[in-house]
This record gives C-alpha cells, sequence and structure tokens, in this order.
C-alpha cells in the first residue's frame, strides 16, 4: 500500500472511530433511577458484582438492567447466579453487551461476564484449574481473553471472575486459590492478566491472618483496591459484622504502568436506591469499579511486505511458506496485537512480542521448525492464516481495524508466481500494492527453493552492472519503468544501481543514459 494511501486511511478511521460511528444504543428496560455513568470511551473500566442469588426478586433484573444502562461499563464481572432463565432475560435486555457464563450443573452459583460490543471483544473463554475444585469451593474461575479498542487506542488483556469461599471455615480454601492464581499469573509473565470478584476477605489483613497473602505479597500481581482498601466509604460489603472491602480486582505486572494513571473505587449504589431496597431487591454487595486510560497506539506506518512464499516446492505448503516484514521506519516496532489476516475468513492475531528494528527483516511463517520448513528461521510461528498458490491477500491490521500494509497477487498476471520461488519487491520504499514493482527471486537457500528470507532483497554486489534495476541480468524497458518510478518517488537510493552515471544522486539523466545503453546494446560493459 502506498504511503499516502495509508495515511488518508488512517485519517478516515482515527478520526471517527473513538467514540465509534457504530456505537450501540442502550436503552434501559425503566428510568426510576439516576445512576452513575461509569463509562469514559477514552479508558476501559472493568467492574466486579456479586449479584447476591440473582435474580432474588422479580424486580431485580430490571433494577440490573437499569444499573448497567445508566453506567455503560467496557466489562463487568458477575458473581452468584442463582436462575439462568433470568440471567438470559438480563443478557436479552441488552443487546449492546455480549453475555458468557459458566455452567456447573450443581447446586453451586455460576459466574458470568458481560461485555460491550461496540469497545470490546470476547476472543475465547473457558473454565480454569479443573482438578482445584476444593480450592475454588466448585466454583471454578470463568476465564476470558477480550480485545477493546477505541480509535486506535488499544489493550489485550485476561480477564478471571472468581467467587472464594466465605467465612472463617474457608481460610485454607482461599489460601491455596490464591496460590494457585499466583502461580498462573507468574507463569504468564507478558500477558495482560486482570482477576476480579468476591474475593471474600481483605486484604489489608496481618499475613498470619490473611487468606490472600500468596497474591498480596507477590511481585507479579498487585491489587488495585489497595488503595481504598480500610476506608469503610468503599466497603463492597457494607453490612453485618463481616463488613469491608471483601470484592476486589487484580492486576499483573505488565499492567502496572497503565495504573499509575488508574482509579479503583466502590460504586454506592444504595446511596442512589436507599440501603433497604438495595439489599432486599438487588444484592448485599456493592460493584468494585477499576478504571485506566489507554493511551492511543503507534499505528506502526514503517512496515512494509517484502517477500512472499506463498507456493514452495521443496516442502510442503503447509510448512513452506512465509511472509518477510521489513520496517522502514527509524523506530523499533512490535508486532504483538497486530492482525495478519486475508480478505476471507482467515485472521491470526499475533500474540507475543515481535519486535522489528529499522531496516530489519523478519519471518512470518507457517512452521517454526527449520527441520521441516525448507530452511527458514521463522521469528513467529502463526496458525489459522495460509497462502492461496492462485489469488490472495497479505494484510496487516492494527487492532483499531486500520491496515498498516496490504498485498493482494493476482495468479501471475501482474505479480510473479513461479513453484518454489518466491516473490519479492524490489524496494522496500516502492509501492508493493503494484505488481510490476515484484519480481521472482534468484537465490537459493535451505531446502533448494529461492528466496531470500530474513535478509535484504538484493546485495550491494546487485549493483554491477549498473541499471540493471530488477537483477534479471538483462536490461530492458522494465529496467528503465522501475529506475523512471523511483526517480520520480524519490526513494532510488534504496538501489544502488540506478545512479547510471555515478554523481550520488539518481535523476533524468540516469534515465537518459539508461535508455541510451538499451538502444545501443552496451548496458553493463
Amino acid at each position: 500500500m502506498g504511503f499516502l494511501l495509508i495515511l488518508l486511511h488512517i485519517n478516515l478511521v482515527s478520526a471517527q472511530s473513538c467514540p465509534p460511528e457504530d456505537t450501540l444504543a442502550v436503552t434501559p428496560a425503566q428510568n426510576s433511577y439516576n445512576f452513575p455513568l461509569v463509562n469514559n470511551w477514552h479508558g476501559v473500566e472493568i467492574m466486579t458484582w456479586n449479584i447476591k442469588e440473582f435474580a432474588r426478586h422479580s424486580t431485580t433484573v430490571n433494577l440490573v438492567n437499569e444499573i448497567i444502562a445508566d453506567g455503560l461499563p467496557d466489562v463487568i464481572a458477575i458473581q452468584e447466579i442463582e436462575d439462568m432463565s433470568e440471567f438470559t432475560q438480563l443478557s436479552s435486555s441488552l443487546p449492546a453487551y455480549e453475555f458468557i457464563h459458566t455452567n456447573y450443573n450443581s447446586t453451586n452459583l455460576d459466574l458470568g461476564l458481560a461485555v460491550r460490543k461496540d469497545c470490546a471483544e470476547i476472543l475465547s473463554s473457558q473454565t480454569l484449574f479443573p482438578g482445584d475444585g476444593w480450592a475454588f469451593a466448585g466454583r471454578y474461575p470463568l476465564q476470558a481473553e477480550i480485545d477493546w479498542h477505541c480509535g486506535s487506542s488499544y489493550l489485550n488483556f485476561e480477564i478471571i471472575n472468581v467467587h472464594y469461599k466465605a467465612y472463617d471455615e474457608g481460610f485454607d480454601q482461599r489460601y491455596e486459590a490464591s496460590e494457585i492464581l499466583e502461580n498462573y499469573i507468574s507463569d504468564n509473565p507478558n500477558t495482560n492478566i486482570v482477576v476480579a470478584g468476591d474475593f471474600n476477605d481483605h486484604i489489608d489483613d496481618p499475613q498470619n491472618f490473611n487468606s490472600l497473602w500468596p497474591l498480596v505479597n507477590s511481585s507479579n500481581a498487585y491489587f488495585v483496591t489497595t488503595s481504598i482498601a480500610g476506608n469503610s466509604y468503599h466497603n463492597s460489603f457494607p453490612w453485618g459484622s463481616y463488613a469491608g472491602l471483601i470484592d476486589h480486582i487484580l492486576i499483573s505486572a505488565p499492567l502496572f504502568n497503565e495504573n499509575e494513571n488508574g482509579n479503583t473505587y466502590t460504586l454506592r449504589l444504595d446511596d442512589y436506591m436507599g440501603s433497604s431496597s438495595y439489599q432486599n431487591y438487588i444484592s448485599d454487595h456493592r460493584p468494585v469499579v477499576w478504571e485506566i486510560p489507554i493511551e492511543a497506539t503507534d499505528l506502526n506506518l514503517g512496515l512494509v511486505i517484502n517477500e512472499i512464499h506463498q507456493n514452495p516446492a521443496a516442502v510442503s505448503d503447509a510448512d513452506g511458506e512465509w511472509v518477510e516484514i521489513t520496517n522502514t521506519s527509524s523506530e523499533n516496532i512490535n508486532l504483538n496485537g497486530l492482525i495478519l489476516r486475508d480478505n476471507g475468513n482467515e485472521t491470526h492475531t499475533i500474540s507475543t512480542n515481535v519486535w522489528v528494528a529499522p531496516d530489519a527483516f523478519i519471518i512470518l511463517g507457517a512452521e517454526g521448525n527449520i527441520e521441516v520448513n525448507g530452511g527458514v528461521s521463522v521469528d513467529y510461528e502463526y496458525s489459522d492464516f495460509s497462502l492461496s498458490n492462485l489469488w490472495d491477500e497479505v494484510i496487516i491490521e492494527h487492532p483499531s481495524g486500520v491496515i498498516l500494509d496490504e498485498v493482494h497477487y493476482d495468479n501471475g498476471v501482474t505479480f510473479p508466481d513461479e513453484s518454489g520461488i518466491s516473490m519479492m519487491l524490489l524496494s522496500p520504499e516502492m509501492d508493493n500494492s503494484i505488481g510490476g514493482n515484484w519480481m521472482a527471486a534468484t537465490t537459493p537457500f535451505g531446502a533448494g527453493d529461492l528466496g531470500t528470507p530474513g535478509e535484504a532483497n538484493f546485495s550491494d554486489d546487485d549493483c554491477e552492472p549498473l541499471g540493471d534495476m530488477n537483477d534479471d541480468e538483462g536490461f530492458n524497458v522494465l529496467d528503465v519503468v522501475i529506475l523512471a518510478n523511483c526517480v520520480l518517488e524519490n526513494t532510488c537510493e534504496s538501489n544502488c544501481a540506478s545512479d547510471m552515471n555515478q554523481d550520488g544522486v539518481a535523476n533524468v539523466l540516469d534515465i537518459v543514459q539508461l535508455v541510451n545503453c538499451i538502444l545501443a546494446n552496451s548496458c553493463g560493459n
């Protein structure tokens, strides 16, 4: 994609995407109270809420609907779902949210999640720790991977919804559950993890009396509720002898920086409808909210699809396909979170840090094992994405929806299309959407296919002879076209074969000299 086209696309998308133009309307089932707004488009709001034995009264569904419709938090972790038909009714009444839930098929109260569809997407979900039913009192944690985005602001994170065993007799179960969670977080040091739920204990108790101590004392995790712990105004369970802050939100180390500007508070819904009404019709727990601003993400304009091996011959397509990416900017670019896809149903989100230094070349491949992939050192192995041998698209997309680069090859009509030979861009500075700016590779690699995986497509030796712009060992009108294009686009400096008269600059004089030597059949002499 040409640089101007990329800029135009970004301007169109980012200028209208936060809030999204297709924001889904949320219409409350009733309007009896003036509950507070939680939502802020330029950040993420995560709310945990134990809605006691939901639904405990005939009015509960409508009241909870009104609270969510007024507050509009992005993500809600819900505990104590007793009647699944009532939960389904709540879900149906809020089509702007996606609801998921556990199904324990027992007397245990279920867990649920609600996520705003217009700014977040649930990528996957499951229950965790199937062998640890005692520690979690049979309420296995509900885990989901979520992509949140607004404009060019983006956050991928994993949320874990928990409901620990209550009261003094549950101390050992809570302690073991905390150890299990701490080990899980430590085993996933690069993952943005949020644990939200009813922990049924205080985080500011002394060590010997603190069932949450493995998490409180962990260097890999932090309770964002620490800032409000011990302040009775923020008690999430404000009634009776166990009154205190027992509903918490915990984050893993990769989110510590985001939390520097974060805010945590208890949503005192009983202030709006009266303590007695809230307890009788909704719950004995107040929700706890954590909100953080998310800065706009770098749109990585320097990424260029530089080489494509769509039809390997030395090994199978499933093992030998790869795409080479380069970076024409002056900054390191991280591919983590970017989407590799075509125009069909094939899509893969890059899930680990893959850094591309300026002028470096990295390989995204179908198979990471160099012994079976044709001899390619793959920097990142993708799945759920393949390259057709005929027509196909290679698209790199930002999670916000901005296309960072794309190539649509065309079964040999304008793009190279030879079995066992990669197609490579004549220069990273050229428009890679034009088939004439690509050529078939000529350099053997690995098991015998032709290509330059992980390296520049042309070396300094390719300057000899001067004028052979596409390195095909011949001189013809194609070389003139390539030279004229790079002179017009001021990109010839990336191809040293362009300086025919060796005066340090490529310009119209070099074009004239190349045309003359072709006519005189004297190029390369």
